[in-house]
């Protein structure tokens, strides 16, 4: 598997799939983490990823899964949790605020660190952030104002620089409903004038630094 790019895999509940090495470690760190505390999990998913074409299964079960081990952490501090899932959306909505992705419009590495990893569990930010406007400087596809939301901000400004990222990120926000809270700006903040591409992959977005 080191060797290797790209690799078959055979999921029990799905069937086989092609993953590359890194969709393949985010897999399996999200699903060690969800199968804690969501034993059904496996089965639950595999109702709607069966109905998913086999090329879209593994960014849509990452998507799914980090989500699923955010929601646990959430409840076991005693948050009213629901997870949604359908071929083209993955929803959780915690204590009555809802958000949702297309998993097209997902980056992984960025998703794994805001949900899964908890990169931003500070009780220390997460408390500044209620009923305050935060401004989200490299917003990528929208993971983190929406987050910010969830945590109690009143507004977000998410500014982004890749224009199909940012076509993400107001995606990923019209399917939160959230369009009243976080405003998506398609923008580079430099004190130099600056080159962006019109045209980059999601997948790589979060990586993209104007040299």
């Amino acid at each position: 598997m080191i060797k290797r790019e790209e690799l078959s895999i055979r999921l029990k509940y799905i069937g086989d799939v092609r993953l590359r090495r890194t969709e393949f470690g985010a897999l399996a760190i999200s699903t060690y983490y969800a199968s804690k505390c969501w034993p059904k999990l496996p089965e639950d998913l595999a109702k709607t990823g069966r109905l998913l074409k086999p090329q879209e299964v593994p960014l849509w079960l990452v998507t799914a899964l980090s989500l699923a081990s955010y929601a646990c952490r959430l409840q076991a501090s005693g948050n009213r949790v629901s997870i949604d899932v359908s071929p083209e959306r993955v929803g959780l909505e915690v204590n009555g605020i809802p958000m949702a992705f297309k998993p097209s419009c997902v980056n992984i590495d960025t998703f794994i660190q805001t949900f899964e990893e908890g990169e931003y569990e500070v009780p220390e930010v997460l408390s500044g952030l209620k009923g305050r406007e935060v401004v989200d400087v490299g917003a990528n596809t929208g993971e983190t104002a929406l987050y910010f939301v969830l945590n109690g901000a009143r507004k977000v400004i998410a500014v982004e620089p890749l224009p199909n990222v940012a076509r993400c990120a107001e995606e990923n926000v019209r399917l939160s409903g959230a369009t009243d809270k976080v405003k998506v700006i398609n923008a580079a903040l430099s004190n130099e004038p600056v080159g962006v591409p019109c045209d980059y992959d999601v997948s790589s977005s979060a990586f993209f630094l104007h040299a």
